[in-house]
C-alpha cells in the first residue's frame, strides 16, 4: 500500500463520522456547515485514491464531492439571514447548479462510460442526486433524508465493480470498502434519525394516556369534595397518583425536542408543557396535604372519645 492509499482511508474515516453526525442534527444550518465539510474531505479522500492508482475512474468523485461541499456552504450561508435578497439568491444559485450538475454528468454518461449498464445506473443515480440537491434547499427536515438515504444507496453500488473498471472491456473490477462504508454510514445515520423520532413519538402517546389517566383522577376531586372520598374504590390510591405524576414529567422531559428550541416562541412553548405538569404536581400535592390533614383530624377525634370518662348508668325505682 502506497502512503497515498492510507492517507485515503484516513480522510475515509473521518468522512463516515461526519456524515454520520451530519444526518442526526435537525437544525438545517448547522447540518449544512456539517455536510459541507464532510464532502470536501470526501473529495479530498477520492483526490488521495488518484493519486495512488489514476485519476481515470476519481476525476468524477472529486468534483462531486467539491461540487457538494460548495453547494451546501453556500446554503449555509444564505440561510443565516432570512431576507429576500439572499432567498433570490439562494434560488439562482441552486438553478444554476442544477443546470451544471445536469450538463456535466450527462456528459460524462454519453461519452466516458465504458459499458450500458455503467450508463443506466449513473442515470439513475442522476436523478436522485438533483432531487437530493433540491432536498438540501427545501425546508423541513424529511426531504433531505428521505433523497440521501436514494442518494447513498446509488453510490453505494457506485463503489462496486459495477462502476469501477480497471479497463475499457470491463473484465476486471473492485471494490472501493472505504466508500462503500461511507454511504453505509449514511444510510444507517438516516435509519438511526427516524428510530429516535419513532421513540420520541411513543413516548408521546405514553404521555398523552398518563395525562389523561392524572386529569380524569384530579377532575373526580375536587376543592368543594368531602376528603372522605378519597378513600373510595372509585378513585385511584394517592402514592399511586403521586408515582404517576412523576413518571409523567420524567416524560414529558424525554420528550422536549431541544434542537428546535431557536426562538423566544417555541422556548415559551416547551417551557409552558412543563409548567403546566408542575401545576398538576402542585395540585397532587395539596390533595396530599388535606388528606395527612383529614387523618390528623380523625386520629384526634379517636384519641379524644377514648380519652373522655364514661357516664354512670341510671337507676330506675
Amino acid at each position: 500500500m502506497s502512503p497515498w492509499f492510507i492517507v485515503a482511508q484516513i480522510l475515509g474515516a473521518i468522512v463516515i463520522v461526519f456524515e454520520f453526525s451530519s444526518y442526526q442534527i435537525k437544525n438545517k444550518r448547522k447540518y449544512l456547515l456539517v455536510n459541507g465539510i464532510g464532502s470536501a474531505i470526501w473529495s479530498l479522500m477520492f483526490l488521495a485514491l488518484a493519486m495512488h492508482s489514476s485519476f481515470d475512474t476519481m476525476l468524477t468523485f472529486i468534483l462531486i464531492g467539491a461540487y457538494s461541499s460548495v453547494r451546501a456552504l453556500v446554503f449555509w450561508w444564505v440561510t443565516a439571514k432570512d431576507t429576500p435578497k439572499r432567498k433570490l439568491f439562494g434560488r439562482i444559485f441552486l438553478i444554476a447548479m442544477i443546470v451544471l450538475a445536469l450538463g456535466v454528468v450527462l456528459f460524462i454518461i454519453f461519452t466516458q462510460l465504458p459499458t450500458v449498464e455503467t450508463q443506466i445506473i449513473q442515470g439513475v443515480t442522476l436523478l436522485v442526486a438533483l432531487s437530493f440537491v433540491i432536498g438540501q434547499y427545501m425546508p423541513g427536515k424529511h426531504a433531505v433524508r428521505v433523497t440521501v438515504f436514494l442518494y447513498a444507496v446509488m453510490l453505494f453500488i457506485a463503489q462496486t465493480p459495477l462502476m469501477i473498471l480497471e479497463s475499457d472491456a470491463g473484465e476486471v473490477g473492485r471494490w472501493n470498502i472505504m466508500g462503500m462504508l461511507i454511504e453505509a454510514a449514511k444510510m444507517v445515520s438516516v435509519l438511526v434519525f427516524y428510530a429516535f423520532i419513532a421513540q420520541k413519538n411513543f413516548l408521546r402517546k405514553r404521555l398523552a394516556k398518563i395525562k389523561a389517566v392524572v386529569n380524569c383522577e384530579l377532575s373526580k376531586i375536587t376543592a368543594e369534595s368531602d376528603m372522605a372520598m378519597l378513600a373510595e374504590t372509585g378513585l385511584m390510591p394517592l402514592h399511586k397518583l403521586e408515582a404517576l405524576v412523576a413518571k409523567m414529567i420524567r416524560l414529558e422531559l424525554a420528550t422536549i425536542e431541544r434542537d428546535e428550541i431557536t426562538t423566544t416562541l417555541s422556548a415559551q412553548s416547551q417551557t409552558q408543557a412543563v409548567l403546566d405538569d408542575l401545576k398538576t404536581v402542585h395540585d397532587v400535592k395539596m390533595i396530599l396535604e388535606r388528606v395527612i390533614k383529614l387523618k390528623m383530624e380523625k386520629v384526634a377525634l379517636a384519641n379524644t372519645k377514648l380519652a373522655s370518662p364514661l357516664k354512670p348508668a341510671t337507676s330506675t325505682s
